[in-house]
Parts: C-alpha cells; structure tokens; sequence
C-alpha cells in the first residue's frame, strides 16, 4: 500500500506542475495558439485534474480502505471515469485535427475556426459527463451500473463479481475505448501512408516543416496514453470476459500505469516544441540569476532619474543609478 501510495505521489507532482507550466505558455505565448496546441492544452487541462483530483482521492482511498465514505467512494469513481474518457476523446480529436491537417491542408487553414474547436470540447465534457454519471442513478438492476469499493485493487469502480449490475454500461464504456482507440490509429496510419506516398517534397509547399512537428508531437503524445491505457483495456477484459480474477500485483499495476501519461504528457509536449522549450530555459535561466544577484547584492530595482544639471555640466553620479550586473539583467531581459 505504501508502494502505490509513492507511485501515485511521484505521478501527481510532475502530473501538476508541468501540466500547469504548459497550459501558462500556451495560453501567454501568440506563436502557440494553433487549433492544434488548443486540443493539446484541452488534454493538458484534463490531465492537470487527473493529477490534482483523482490521485490524492485515489490515496485517501487505499489509506481508508472499507472505512471509505460511501460518497468518496462515488465522487473518485465518477471523476476517475470522467477524466479517463475526456482524455482518450481528446487524444482521438488530436489524431483526427492532425489527419485533416494532412489530407486537406489548404481547406485546413481555411475553414478551421476555434468556434469548433470549442464546440468540441464542449461535446466531448457533456458525453464523458453522461458516460460517468449513470452509474451514478441508482439503476444498477438495469445493468447501468453501481460504483463500490474493490478490496483487491484498493480503489472504487466497477465490481465484475456483480456482472449483471453494469454489464450494459461497460459495453457502453468498452465500445466508447475501442472506438477512440481505433479512431487514433486510423488516422495516424492515414497519416503515414500519405507522408509515405507524396514524399517530403510534394507536401513541403504547404508548410509540412511546422506540420511535421506538430505530428510528431502528438504521435509521442498519443503513443504514451496508448502505452497507458491498453494494459488497463486488457486487464479489465479479462476480468469482466473470462470471469477470472487476475493476480492483484497485475491489476493494481494496470491500474496505476493509467495514470501516467498525466505526468507524460507534459513532458514530451515541453521536450518537443522548440517555442516552449526556448521560453521554459529562457524563464529558468532568468528567475536563476536574478536570484544569484539578489543574494549577493548586486541586483537592484531602481532606475536612472534624470539629474536636473546647469546646460553643459556633467551630472552628477546618483545613488539609484544601476549597477553593471542590473545593466546585464536589464539586456538579458530585453533581448
């Protein structure tokens, strides 16, 4: 317990924080506000709540175990599944905005608006609403579900020794994750079969360098939340098809490798994008010597004021003039 405690503690920081990081300069930074990177911070927003919502509740949970609210109990499973399916509809949007951007790249540029964006994820936040809160209705007896506690893998969701209680329901959720995942592959695989066919030099007159980048980008990021969340599908499939109970190692093991890609995401998003990386090292770098400086005083605030010197006299020096580490921090800054 302890272990999956850490685990989920060592997830959530990095989860947090560089989800936070990211979702700033994206939101700072002109260069960056592509249809693209919107769907990016989309996913970045849900994986920033994965990380401060779900893992802290998902320690109070293993910490209390049985002795769980009833309502905690609820209010983790609905927002464990809530997240869940936001990101994988997210990472299918990506997959699909990159495809289109390939296919009809003119029409791309023409057409796309961010009302669309918008009303994306707008439909996607109502659907992975729905999908989370019927089990929430109390309608168990009709197979939509009915979240409780599961000893084995210390968390609350679905318990497959009550089949009948949400067989409906997780065909429902079976389908919406198959569907999602099969959505993405199809159209990287479009993706890569019209790269493969035009060649980099037909396809490089609509600006396929940038193009080129935001693909590999987002193939990084989808291929990490597949490496995440097909472990859980398989695990899940088998404890719910063949009525078999996995090893409880493997099980919480799925479980907890769901939640990585919340602490992946950012990283590979900030590691592949030259703008963001450039204004991340630029931030540190400049936060690190105002710091050094401040601490050895030799950095100041002050300003030059002007003297008010007799015609042709030279003025005399002044105590708020800066000094030559404050000139070095003033050009740093404005270069």
């Amino acid at each position: 317990m302890v272990t999956i405690n850490q685990t989920n503690s060592t997830i959530a920081n990095p989860g947090s924080i560089g989800n936070s990081i990211n979702i700033y300069f994206i939101y700072k930074i002109p260069s960056l506000h592509s249809y693209n990177n919107m769907l990016i911070a989309h996913l970045a927003v849900a994986d920033f709540l994965q990380a401060t919502l779900t893992l802290p509740m998902a320690i109070a949970n293993s910490l209390l175990r049985h002795a769980i609210p009833p309502a905690m109990c609820q209010a983790f499973a609905f927002i464990l599944n809530f997240l869940l399916a936001i990101a994988l509809a997210a990472t299918a949007a990506i997959s699909i905005d990159r495809c289109l951007a390939v296919i009809y790249p003119y029409q791309y540029q023409a057409k796309m608006k961010t009302n669309y964006i918008i009303m994306i994820v707008i439909f996607i936040w109502i659907l992975a609403a729905v999908l989370a809160g019927t089990p929430l209705l109390g309608l168990q007896r009709y197979g939509l579900g009915e979240y409780t506690f599961i000893a084995d893998g210390l968390q609350c969701w679905f318990d497959f020794q009550y089949r009948q209680r949400s067989s409906i329901i997780f065909i429902i959720l079976y389908i919406y994750l198959l569907l999602t995942i099969l959505t993405t592959l199809v159209s990287y695989l479009i993706i890569f079969c019209i790269a493969y066919n035009k060649g980099i030099a037909d396809i490089s007159a609509v600006g396929y360098a940038s193009l080129r980048r935001s693909i590999r980008t987002t193939a990084l990021i989808v291929g990490s939340n597949f490496a995440c969340f097909i472990p859980t599908l398989i695990s899940v499939s088998i404890s719910y098809f063949s009525q078999r109970e996995l090893n409880p190692g493997l099980t919480v093991a799925a479980y907890l490798l769901s939640f990585c890609n919340s602490a992946i995401n950012p990283l590979i998003y900030a590691f592949t994008n030259g703008i963001l990386r450039q204004k991340i090292k630029q931030h540190c770098c400049c936060s690190k010597k105002r710091y050094c400086l401040t601490k050895f005083g030799l950095y100041r605030t002050s300003k030059i004021t002007p003297s008010n010197t007799a015609a042709g006299q030279p003025a005399a020096k002044s105590d708020s003039e800066p000094s030559y580490w404050q000139t070095v921090i003033n050009d740093y800054e404005s270069s």
